[in-house]
């Protein structure tokens, strides 16, 4: 049975440690505002340990009865993302840039194996013996997560999952795995390169078995090259070829921007793609 042991309130002050990445990129920049988090640890049976979740509530949501979208962001741990994004999208919800959300950041600890389906590739059974259990992330996430959000807080059903790189390979796969676990996938130069590519070359596929429903799907990629474009490439074909009932979907590549970079220029922009302030985006 899930447990939720400790709910803390406290200040985040203290500058986002380097992105944990499949590829290691630069640190990001520093955060350009604090944000009051509260800090969930949840006693996980999925994931057989104690796991961390920290929550923003947008302004203004103690004295009103209103109910929220929730953003779910991945690699969302405060020695993680969570510092310098959950300031950045704050702000951006202040500014009238998205519209207001419940931010909440699920912690990675293993990304290896919580983020990535298990491979034949000699090289990454080497590399990362502990990998491939990302199947095993979406049931946490969704038998645990979700369900401990949306019995403390006023949800309103819409949900998103933003991320990048290892965690943006994770929200391809359950996009294309477990298509109802979110309403909006919003993915940056995800690591399609991972296992030689099989994710993509298994998206057709996966696509036909799609059932019909209103979903959003955000795809970009920096200056990656190699196998992971040539993977986002053939997904987006795959989108192109056999695009799902109600699926809303945009590629936009941003080859300007660096593994490193890519994250901090895109995820605003698609946070109000997916909630912008006027004219909500289907569902």
């Amino acid at each position: 049975m899930l447990r939720i042991l400790t709910l803390a309130a406290c200040l985040v002050i203290a500058p986002a440690s380097a992105l944990a990445q499949t590829v290691e990129p630069a640190p990001p920049s520093p955060a350009p505002t604090s944000a009051v988090t509260i800090t969930i640890t949840l006693a996980s049976d999925v994931m057989d340990k104690v796991r961390e979740v920290n929550v923003l509530l947008p302004r203004g949501y103690e004295t009103g009865s209103q109910r929220y979208p929730v953003i779910y962001l991945l690699d969302g741990g405060v020695s993680q993302d969570w510092p310098n994004y959950s300031a950045r999208i704050r702000e951006a919800m202040d500014s009238g840039a998205v519209r207001p959300a419940i931010l909440v950041g699920i912690a990675t600890e293993d990304r290896q194996n919580e983020l990535t389906a298990r491979s034949t590739d000699r090289r990454i059974i080497r590399q990362w013996p502990n990998h491939g259990q990302s199947e095993r992330f979406r049931r946490y996430i969704e038998a645990e997560v979700k369900p401990a959000i949306e019995s403390r807080y006023r949800t309103n059903g819409d949900d998103a999952v933003i991320g990048e790189s290892a965690a943006a390979l994770f929200i391809v796969e359950a996009f294309l795995r477990q298509p109802t676990l979110f309403d909006r996938y919003l993915a940056v130069s995800p690591s399609l390169w991972w296992d030689r590519e099989s994710l993509s070359k298994n998206a057709s596929a996966l696509l036909a078995a799609h059932p019909e429903g209103d979903r959003q799907l955000l795809l970009t990629i920096g200056d990656e090259g190699g196998q992971m474009q040539s993977g986002m490439d053939r997904l987006v074909q795959a989108l192109r070829n056999n695009p799902p009932k109600g699926l809303v979907w945009e590629y936009e590549p941003r080859h300007s921007e660096t593994h490193s970079t890519v994250f901090a220029a895109s995820a605003i922009d698609f946070l109000s793609r997916a909630y912008p302030v006027q004219e909500p985006v289907s569902p």
